[in-house]
């Protein structure tokens, strides 16, 4: 039978097996985890990895959540819009408070018969300090832990492969694991390729105007900062920062003189404060977004800076950080880098297609911008 016969073969007795199987999985703490079956009634403790959810189920990205943090009401407003849109239930899921804000209450999610729940790594110190964790454990809930954010080229695949595994969706997370490591070893490819010298200093700005006009938070060595150096730049904070980022001065801003800024952005008009930053997202247009890029790149601690008046400045949808579309925003920034290098990567085409191919959901919105 060919390689192709035998996959669909094992989509479609995947199901029939998984069911009759116990889940034994090692998530990315390093703990080791067993659930009787695949999970069904899913907490998810950030409701972004919705679209996580929509690549093992693109026909029912919904199906099994029972509840999920507020993350989508007031981090991404303009996801849970797009989603709702295709699949009005949507707004029916239960809704607790952030866990980073808040202690993620046990008795609650107990009430809610959930057979999984799903942290992502960064919260893990915070739930083992309040007991939460030991509790969760206690009675008897399974509790798994991913990352798509602190170390994304390292663990999104792990962390899609164990989403696949405990919902029984395993042949979908291998579909788009598949196609999500062509798409990063192409880059990593050419960017092998260029010599060091050759590479700009780069500064990435972190919620740029998420809380007004101020600067500015900066991306270390981790999250974002990581996709500096795997895209062909130096990463100028990345020994200046904490690996998670920080705020700096104007002063170390002005002194690193960058060839590249880059800012995160996206709509957080629903965080409680006015927000000036770059729009990104769903519901983004160039004609709504630009107007506050040019805005950000006029502060005066960031006019002053010769790359402000150059075309070498991209804003970038925040929330790739946290997704495993991450790699479109790597490519993004590559071609950025090195415009001849990737001359023929079409990051918006390839963003469609994930879409299209694997999401169940046609495209919509403005994702990365350039002035």
């Amino acid at each position: 039978m060919k390689r192709k016969g035998l996959i669909w073969l094992f989509a479609l007795l995947w199901p029939l097996w998984s069911a009759a199987q116990p889940i034994s999985v090692t998530d990315v703490a390093g703990r080791h985890v067993t659930l009787p079956a695949p999970a069904q009634r899913i907490v998810l403790a950030d409701s972004r990895m919705l679209l996580a959810m929509s690549l093992l189920h693109p026909d029912d990205p919904l199906k099994g959540i029972v509840a999920w943090d507020d993350s989508l009401q007031t981090r991404a407003p303009d996801m849970g819009r797009f989603f709702a849109s295709a699949w009005p239930r949507l707004s029916k899921i239960p809704v607790f408070i952030n866990p980073y804000r808040s202690m993620f209450s046990v008795e609650q999610a107990t009430t809610l018969k959930p057979d999984l729940v799903v942290f992502d790594i960064g919260i893990l110190p915070k739930l083992q300090s309040e007991g939460t964790l030991p509790l969760l454990e206690k009675s008897g809930i399974p509790v798994i832990f991913i990352d798509f954010r602190q170390q994304p080229l390292k663990h999104t695949p792990v962390s899609l492969r164990l989403l696949g595994a405990v919902t029984g969706a395993s042949p979908h997370a291998e579909r788009f694991i598949q196609h999500w490591e062509q798409l990063l070893q192409r880059t990593r490819q050419r960017v092998a390729a260029i010599p060091e010298d050759q590479w700009p200093g780069v500064v990435f700005e972190n919620h740029a105007g998420m809380t007004g006009m101020g600067c500015c938070a900066v991306f270390g060595r981790n999250s974002f900062g990581a996709f500096i150096p795997a895209a062909g730049g130096r990463n100028l904070m990345a020994d200046k920062v904490p690996p998670q980022g920080a705020d700096i001065s104007p002063e170390l801003l002005i002194v690193a003189r960058p060839d590249v800024y880059l800012l995160s952005g996206a709509d957080w008009s629903q965080r409680g404060s006015p927000s000036q930053a770059v729009p990104l997202g769903y519901d983004a247009t160039r004609s709504s977004a630009l107007p506050r890029l040019q805005a950000l790149m006029q502060r005066p601690m960031v006019s002053v800076l010769p790359v402000a008046h150059s075309p070498r400045v991209m804003a970038i949808y925040h929330q790739f950080y946290d997704s495993p579309f991450n790699v479109i925003a790597l490519e993004a920034m590559a071609k950025l880098f090195h415009p001849q290098a990737f001359r023929d990567v079409d990051p918006q085409a390839d963003l469609e297609a994930l879409y299209r191919d694997y999401a169940g959901i046609p495209y919509r919105g403005l994702f990365f911008l350039q002035p």
